[in-house]
């Protein structure tokens, strides 16, 4: 693994880790966030229910996934309009 992969693994590490933690105990407008995530999810065909309810081309669990603070968390960019409404560019 290169630095730069490292780095980026890192990154994704830290994203899953503040997810997981915002779930928890979300704000409303986090709340709001995921809920219209999953029901974005929830109509996905990468939605996968065995043996947890996943997401198919990541692998994250999206009870949790749908909290990422992270913009453009969705590995199928299904999630750009609804990130738009909630999270800053820079997110």
């Amino acid at each position: 693994m290169n630095l730069s992969d490292a780095f980026k693994a890192m990154a994704k590490v830290k994203e899953i880790f503040s997810a997981w933690g915002i779930m928890f105990n979300p704000t409303d407008e986090q709340a709001e966030l995921a809920t219209e995530r999953i029901q974005i999810c929830n109509g996905c065909e990468n939605k996968r229910t065995d043996p947890v309810i996943h997401c198919g081309l990541c692998g994250c669990a999206l009870k949790a996934k749908v909290f990422s603070p992270v913009k453009g968390a969705c590995p199928a960019n299904k999630w750009d309009e609804v990130d738009e409404k909630f999270l800053t560019p820079n997110q």
